[in-house]
C-alpha cells in the first residue's frame, strides 16, 4: 500500500515540477540504497592514468617512478573534512601510437633558426646581484617549436586508454629524436599565451625583462595543459623558465633538481643504464619530473577548498594617476572591464551568483585616495615612484575596503583596486612586484608603460589576467608554483609566473567545483541524517515519497561528480535539498493550499490568454502553481505559473484545436498537498463554410488570383 502512494504521489510531483509542455509522463518505480553512515567526512576515490612514450619499459621502474605521489589527500573547512583517494596505473604506449603521435608533432610544428629563446644565465646572476642595472637575459635561438594545442586535442580525440571518469591523465613523452647533440637544435611547445584584454600573443616575460632590452621572448614549454583534463610532460624538451627560477629565486631554494637544467638527453648521456643504479637513477630524475604537475594541479595541496557560499562580488577601481598631464582616464578604460572579469569569475565558480564593478577614477578628484597612496609612496632621484607594497596593501584593506564592500558578508567579497602611473614600480622588501592578493583584497600597481608596446600607442596587454590571478589569491588559490616546484607554471591556467592565458584551467575549475560539491553534499546528507532520524513509523505517506527520493538524488549526485559533471551534480543536490524541506514540511503540514478568483483574460481562446488565480497556504507555504491545459480531449500541456503580490499568472501561448479546450491549475504547498481548481472548458463552434480568422486574408488573395486569371482567359478569347 506504501508503495501505491508513493506511485501516485510522485507521478503527481513529475507532473508540477517541470517548466515547459509535457505530454508523457513516466513512471516512478522504487528501488533499494546503500546508505552511507555518514557523509560529514566525504571520501571521493580519485585516478591518475600515466602514460609512457617512447620510453624502453625495460627501464621503467614503476615503484620508483611513483615514489612520493601522493596516495591521499586530506582537506578541512568549518563543517566538512574532504578525503581524495588516490590511485595510479601505469600504460606504456605501443609502436603505432607511437608512431601516429609522432607524426602529429612533425605535422603541426616548424623548424627555424630564430623560433625559441635561450636565457643568458651569466647576465641574469649579474642582474640578481645588480638590481638596478636592467640586462639582455634573452636571445632568439633554433629549433623545432610544436603546436602544444595541436598536440593535446589529438590526445583528447585518440587517448591511449580512457581517461579516468574522475581523475586526470599525464603523458610522459620522449621526443629526442628531434633534437641534435650538444643541443645545437631542440624542440619545445608553443602553448599559445595570449592578454586577454588586447588578444596579443605573449612575447614578453616578468616586469623586470618587460623592456626594449628583452624584446620577442617566446615562451617556450617543455610541459603543457590543463584546456582538458590531461597533461603533457616532455623531459626532452628545452625550455628556459626553470632555469631562470633556479636563478631568479635562489634565496629560497634548497634543494635543486637536475631536470631544471639537465634535459632527458644529458641526463641519459651520463647513466649507465645497464646497471641497476643507473636504471634508478633515471626513475629518480622521471619521477621529480612528475611531482610538480601531480601535486600542485591534479591533486594540490596549496589551495584552500572553495568556499562553499552563495554569491559573489569583485568591486574593482582603476585609478588613473596622470590624468592632470594628460592621459585621459577614457584612454584606459579599455585595460579591463566587467564583462571580462565576470566572465572569468563565473566559468571557475559557476553555482554562485556573481557581481562585479568596475569603475575607471582620477585619483585628483577622491582625496582620500590621493592621501592613501602617497602616504606609502616615495619619488626615487630619476622621477620613479617606488611604491611600498606591503604598506598601501593594509593601509587600504583597513581604511579604504570598508567604504566599498561589506567586509564581514560570509560570501565572497573582494575589493581590488588598480593604479596606472606612468614611470611607478611597486617593491616589497628590495624585489619590484605587480601586485598583491588575498584576505579578500587585491592591489596592482602597474606602470602605464607596460600597458602598450614600445610605440606607446599599441596596446599591448591589459589587467584582466593579473586581476585574475589577484582575485583567485583572495578567494582561496595559491600559486601553481611553491618554492622548489616550478614546472606546473607550463599549465594553461592563471595562478603561475611564466605566462597567461584568457581564463582558467580544467585543474582550476575542478578544484573549485569539486570541493564545493564535496561541502555541499556532506553538509545536506547531515542535514538529511538528522531529520530522517526524527521521523515516526507512521507519518504521511507524502513523507516516505520525500525520503525515497532523496535518496535516490543523492546515489544520482555521486554519480555525476565520479564522472566530474559538476554542473549536473549541483543541480542534482539542490533538488535533493528541496526535497528535505518537503520532507520535513510533510510532517508538519497536512492542509492542501486555498486557490480563489480564477481568472482567464480575455476569454479562453485559441489565440492564446492569460489566466491569473489568487493561492495561498498559512503554513509551509505555496511551492508551485501550474495551468493544465487539456486539447481536445486528448493532450495535456503544463504550463508553470509565476508569482507577483500573491498572485499566480501563467500565459498560454497560441495553439490548435478543433472541439474543444479545458482549463484548470494545481497547486502544490511545501508539505506536498494538493489543491486543484474548478475547471474552465470552452467549445469551439466553426461553420463549415466559415474561414478561421487567420486564413481570411490569404483566403480574399485566392480568390482575386483567380479572379483575374478569368478576365485574362475572356481577353485572350475575345482577341480570337
Amino acid at each position: 500500500m506504501r508503495h501505491l502512494w508513493i506511485l501516485s504521489i510522485l507521478f503527481l510531483f513529475s507532473l508540477s515540477l517541470v517548466n515547459y509542455p509535457l505530454i508523457e509522463v513516466q513512471d516512478y518505480e522504487p528501488q533499494e540504497f546503500i546508505i552511507p553512515s555518514q557523509l560529514i567526512n566525504i571520501e571521493r576515490n580519485w585516478a591518475a592514468h600515466i602514460v609512457v612514450v617512447n620510453y624502453d619499459e625495460a627501464v621503467i621502474d614503476e615503484s620508483e617512478l611513483l615514489s612520493g605521489m601522493p596516495s591521499s589527500r586530506v582537506y578541512a573547512t568549518s563543517d566538512v573534512m574532504i578525503t581524495y583517494n588516490i590511485e595510479y596505473e601505469i600504460f606504456y604506449a605501443d609502436a603505432e601510437y607511437i608512431s601516429d603521435l609522432t607524426q602529429v608533432v612533425m605535422d603541426n610544428s616548424v623548424n627555424g633558426s630564430e623560433t625559441g629563446t635561450w636565457l643568458d644565465e651569466t647576465a641574469l646572476l649579474y642582474q640578481q646581484t645588480h638590481l638596478d642595472e636592467p640586462q639582455r637575459i634573452f636571445y632568439p635561438r633554433a629549433g623545432r617549436v610544436i603546436d602544444g594545442y595541436a598536440v593535446e586535442e589529438w590526445l583528447e580525440a585518440n587517448p591511449f586508454v580512457p581517461h579516468p571518469s574522475l581523475g586526470y591523465t599525464l603523458y610522459l613523452v620522449n621526443f629526442s629524436s628531434l633534437d641534435t647533440s650538444g643541443h645545437g637544435l631542440e624542440h619545445w611547445y608553443e602553448y599559445h599565451p595570449i592578454d586577454p584584454d588586447t588578444g596579443e600573443e605573449q612575447n614578453w616575460f616578468r616586469l623586470e625583462w618587460d623592456n626594449s632590452l628583452n624584446p620577442n621572448v617566446t615562451m617556450d614549454y617543455a610541459n603543457f595543459g590543463g584546456r582538458f583534463n590531461t597533461y603533457i610532460v616532455d623531459p626532452s624538451a628545452h625550455q628556459w623558465y626553470l632555469k631562470w627560477c633556479r636563478i631568479w629565486w635562489s634565496d629560497s631554494i634548497g634543494t635543486e633538481y637536475d631536470f631544471w637544467t639537465e634535459d632527458l638527453e644529458d641526463k641519459v648521456a651520463a647513466l649507465n643504464l645497464g646497471s641497476p643504479a643507473g636504471i634508478n637513477a633515471l626513475n629518480v630524475y622521471l619521477s621529480e619530473c612528475l611531482w610538480d604537475p601531480i601535486n600542485q594541479l591534479f591533486f594540490p595541496y596549496q589551495h584552500q577548498p572553495a568556499s562553499y557560499v552563495q554569491s559573489g562580488l569583485l568591486r574593482a577601481l582603476v585609478i588613473c594617476m596622470d590624468v592632470e598631464e594628460g592621459t585621459t582616464v577614457d584612454s584606459l578604460r579599455w585595460v579591463t572591464d566587467a564583462k571580462m572579469q565576470k566572465a572569468h569569475l563565473e566559468e571557475l565558480y559557476p553555482f554562485i551568483s556573481w557581481d562585479v564593478q568596475v569603475d575607471f577614477l582620477d585619483i585628483d578628484e577622491y582625496p582620500d585616495w590621493n592621501t592613501t597612496f602617497w602616504d606609502h609612496a616615495t619619488l626615487s632621484p630619476d622621477g620613479t615612484t617606488i611604491a611600498d607594497g606591503y604598506g598601501m596593501f593594509y593601509d587600504i584593506r583597513d581604511n579604504m575596503r570598508p567604504q566599498y564592500i561589506d567586509a564581514d558578508d560570509p560570501n565572497i567579497n573582494v575589493f581590488g583596486v588598480v593604479f596606472i602611473k606612468k614611470q611607478m614600480e611597486m617593491h616589497i622588501s628590495g624585489n619590484t612586484y605587480t601586485g598583491l592578493g588575498g584576505g579578500g583584497q587585491t592591489v596592482i600597481w602597474k606602470a602605464w608603460d607596460r600597458y602598450y608596446r614600445p610605440d606607446e600607442i599599441t596596446p599591448k596587454d591589459g589587467i584582466s589576467a593579473i586581476q585574475l590571478h589577484e582575485t583567485m589569491h583572495a578567494i582561496g588559490f595559491h600559486h601553481t608554483w611553491q618554492h622548489e616546484h616550478y614546472s606546473s607554471d607550463f599549465s594553461f591556467g592563471p595562478m603561475g609566473y611564466f605566462a597567461f592565458h584568457n581564463g582558467t584551467a580544467s585543474f582550476d575549475k575542478n578544484w573549485v567545483q569539486g570541493t564545493y560539491l564535496d561541502q555541499m553534499e556532506a553538509i545536506l546528507w547531515d542535514d538529511f541524517s538528522t531529520k530522517r532520524a526524527g521521523l515516526g513509523i507512521d507519518e504521511r505517506p507524502e513523507t516516505y515519497v520525500a525520503e525515497q527520493r532523496i535518496l535516490e538524488l543523492f546515489e544520482s549526485a555521486d554519480d555525476l561528480y565520479n564522472e566530474m559533471d559538476w554542473l549536473s551534480a549541483y543541480d542534482t543536490l539542490r533538488d535533493a535539498s528541496d526535497w528535505i524541506d518537503r520532507m520535513m514540511w510533510s510532517t508538519l503540514d497536512d492542509t492542501a493550499p486555498v486557490i480563489t478568483n480564477l481568472i482567464i483574460t480575455p476569454s479562453i481562446n485559441t489565440n492564446g490568454f492569460y489566466v491569473t488565480a489568487n493561492v495561498t497556504d498559512d503554513l509551509s507555504g505555496v511551492e508551485n502553481v501550474t495551468v493544465y491545459l487539456q486539447i481536445d480531449s486528448g493532450d495535456i500541456f503544463l504550463y508553470i505559473c509565476a508569482e507577483s503580490s500573491g498572485v499566480w499568472v501563467a500565459s498560454i501561448p497560441a495553439f490548435t484545436a478543433s472541439s474543444n479546450v479545458e482549463v484548470w491549475i494545481r497547486a502544490w504547498d511545501w508539505g506536498m498537498n494538493i489543491a486543484e481548481s474548478t475547471h474552465l472548458t470552452h467549445t469551439i463552434t466553426t461553420s463549415p463554410y466559415s474561414i478561421p480568422d487567420s486564413s481570411l486574408y490569404l483566403y480574399i488573395m485566392i480568390i482575386a488570383g483567380l479572379a483575374v486569371v478569368i478576365v485574362v482567359i475572356v481577353v485572350v478569347l475575345r482577341k480570337r
